[in-house]
C-alpha cells in the first residue's frame, strides 16, 4: 500500500496508513512479533470503509511489519500489542475510537476494551482464537509445513493458503510486502526472540483468556461489540472458537451481534472484503452513532 507514515509511540517506532475522514476506525492484524502479518493485511477494506465516511487507520502492531520490535525480551507477549495500540490511538489523540481486531489482533483490542474502555467507542471482534483457546497445535504443524518449503515465496503463500477458503486473495502484491518485511534486519531478531519466548507467550495468553473472559462475563465490555467469523475458517473453526466466543459476548454484552461469513477462512475480510465492510459499517451506523 502507498502513503505510508510512522509516529512515535512510547518510544516505539510505529509504521500506519490511513485513509477517509470522519470518526475514526482502528484496524488491528493479527500474527507474531517477526512473522507475516502487518497493516498491509488490511489493503483490500481501507478504501471501501474510508468511502464510507471513516478515518481509517492500519497499524503495524509492535514487532510486526516495520514498527519497532519490543525493547526487552520480556516484552515479547500479547499484553504488550494492547499497549502499544493503546498507545497509538492516544499518540494520534484518536479516542473514543472504533477498533476492529483480527486474529491476535482480535485479542488485543477486546484487552484494550477491558483495560481502557475511554479509548473505544466500539468493538469488533474477527476470528480470534487468541481469545478463546489455547494455542491451537495444528496451527504450529502447518507452520511447520511451510517452513520445510525452500523457496521463501512459497513458503509463505502455502502458510496463508492452508488457512484459506481459496487463494484469490493471496496476491503478489501482497507476497512483495511480506518478503520485504521478512527481510529486515529487525525482524529477524523480533523471529529469533519469538522462538525463545514461546513458551512463556502460551502460558501468558492462556491465564490471561481466563482472565479476559471472567472480566467479560462480569459485564466489564459496555460498549457495542460485533463478532464476525468465517464459518469455513481452517485454525479458528467455528466449532472450536466461533460459537463459544458468540457464547461469551453475546450474553454479557448488551449491544452486541454476530455475523458469520461463509467461503471465507482465517482472513474472512481479505477473502469477502465488501461483505465483511458492510458488516462493519451496518454494525458501527446502527450502534456507534455514525450518520
Amino acid at each position: 500500500m502507498d502513503r505510508e507514515r510512522f509516529i512515535d509511540v512510547d518510544g516505539i517506532k510505529t509504521r500506519y496508513f490511513e485513509r477517509g475522514e470522519g470518526e475514526p476506525l482502528v484496524l488491528v492484524h493479527g500474527d507474531n512479533p517477526g512473522n507475516r502479518g502487518s497493516a498491509e493485511d488490511w489493503e483490500g477494506n481501507l478504501d471501501g470503509l474510508a468511502q464510507a465516511g471513516f478515518r481509517v487507520f492500519a497499524v503495524d502492531k509492535i514487532g510486526c511489519g516495520y514498527t519497532d520490535n519490543p525493547r526487552r525480551d520480556e516484552d515479547y507477549v500479547i499484553g504488550s500489542s494492547v499497549a502499544h495500540v493503546a498507545g497509538f490511538i492516544r499518540a494520534l489523540g484518536l479516542g473514543p475510537a472504533h477498533l476492529v481486531g483480527h486474529s491476535r489482533g482480535g485479542y488485543t483490542v477486546t484487552r484494550l476494551t477491558l483495560e481502557h474502555p475511554e479509548l473505544v467507542r466500539t468493538l469488533v471482534i474477527v476470528d480470534s482464537s487468541s481469545l478463546m483457546t489455547p494455542p491451537n497445535p495444528e496451527n504450529r504443524a502447518r507452520e511447520a509445513e511451510a517452513l520445510a518449503l525452500p523457496d521463501p515465496r512459497e513458503r509463505h503463500r502455502y502458510a496463508l493458503r492452508v488457512n484459506s477458503f481459496a487463494g484469490d486473495h493471496i496476491t503478489q502484491g501482497w507476497l512483495d510486502e511480506i518478503l520485504a518485511a521478512q527481510a529486515l534486519p529487525k525482524t529477524a531478531l523480533a523471529r529469533e526472540a519469538w522462538a525463545r519466548f514461546y513458551p512463556s507467550f502460551a502460558v501468558d495468553v492462556v491465564a490471561r483468556q481466563a482472565e479476559t473472559h471472567a472480566r467479560i462475563r462480569a459485564g466489564g465490555i459496555t460498549c457495542p461489540t460485533l463478532v464476525i467469523w468465517s464459518y469455513h475458517d481452517p485454525s479458528a473453526t467455528m466449532v472450536r472458537c466461533g460459537i463459544p466466543c458468540m457464547n461469551l459476548i453475546l450474553p454479557n454484552v448488551p449491544r452486541s451481534e454476530m455475523h458469520v461469513l461463509t467461503r471465507a477462512g482465517h482472513f474472512c475480510f481479505r477473502e469477502q472484503p465488501e461483505a465483511f465492510n458492510a458488516a462493519v459499517i451496518d454494525f458501527i451506523r446502527r450502534h456507534g452513532g455514525v450518520a
